[in-house]
């Protein structure tokens, strides 16, 4: 009789080794999940001489990967699909509530924080309808979430069980596939409204830096609204920092403001548009 017994699932040292792999396997899903909703939209701020552009993807990030390992701990503890599938769905509202508070409610304040002086040029409102944005972002989310977490278990058991790093890598890369999805759609439900009228602000104030002291065709003066940048004509400056102000209910009007060398000046951007700008403030 053969003295080798095969490992059996319940022995103590598996259970670990699945709970383990469980906090490992949710937390690469929570900052996967934050790589593609606030670190993309990170690198693309950094692109348009934004103000702190990493501040929500680092916000974000340890809550995401708090919230993965949690939920990746308790499905292997409990080791039941159906519970487990439960507990990624509660997670999934955690990280649906993140995607709105964090840009419209942590950023700002975490950003104070850094930035005392430009705390009272802020003016960041939670607006009631913002909880439908949460309820939207949730309905994304726990579709991918959701199956993330039915596939935890069976693919946990192969990867426990492996003796090579790929072996124990692989099973996880269906979940990092499908929490990319979900942070990518999630980027163009919040982030892109916030980011564009940056992008476009800071494209109207590049053009007109590169043409002062020329003559612009009235034409292509309209279609860069260079008129709203009228009243801040003598302040405007090569370097610059922008970020978003605040905002309408429907973040279709959006005040961007801009830190320039000698002065902070706050822009009105309307679906997209540059409108007017004025000074609010000058920098010490």
């Amino acid at each position: 009789m053969s003295i080798y017994q095969p490992l059996s699932p319940e022995r103590s040292d598996v259970l670990r080794s699945k709970r383990i792999y469980g906090i490992w396997f949710g937390a690469a899903l929570g900052f996967t999940f934050a790589l593609f909703a606030w670190g993309v939209d990170a690198f693309l701020l950094s692109t348009m001489n934004s103000l702190h552009p990493w501040i929500k993807f680092v916000g974000g990030t340890v809550p995401s990967i708090i919230v993965g390992a949690l939920a990746g701990w308790l499905s292997a503890r409990i080791d039941k699909a159906i519970i487990a599938v439960l507990i990624w769905a509660v997670a999934s509202l955690a990280f649906a509530w993140l995607t709105v508070m964090l840009p419209l409610q942590i950023a700002p304040r975490l950003l104070g924080a850094i930035e005392p002086e430009v705390q009272s040029l802020l003016h960041y409102t939670y607006y009631a309808g913002f909880s439908a944005r949460v309820g939207v972002a949730y309905v994304w989310i726990v579709i991918f979430v959701s199956i993330a977490g039915l596939l935890q278990l069976p693919l946990s058991d192969g990867a426990v069980f492996s003796t090579s790093w790929l072996g124990k890598l692989a099973p996880m890369l269906v979940g990092l596939v499908l929490m990319s999805i979900s942070g990518t759609i999630i980027d163009g439900l919040n982030n892109e409204l916030l980011r564009s009228p940056i992008d476009s602000l800071n494209l109207t104030i590049q053009f007109m830096v590169d043409h002062q002291g020329q003559e612009i065709d009235v034409l292509e003066s309209r279609r860069m609204h260079l008129g709203s940048l009228r009243a801040v004509e003598t302040l405007i400056t090569p370097q610059r920092r922008l970020i978003v102000s605040s905002y309408d209910e429907y973040l279709n009007e959006v005040n961007v403001l801009v830190k320039f060398e000698r002065a902070w000046v706050e822009c009105k951007v309307f679906y997209n548009q540059p409108i007017n700008c004025k000074q609010v403030g000058n920098v010490p």
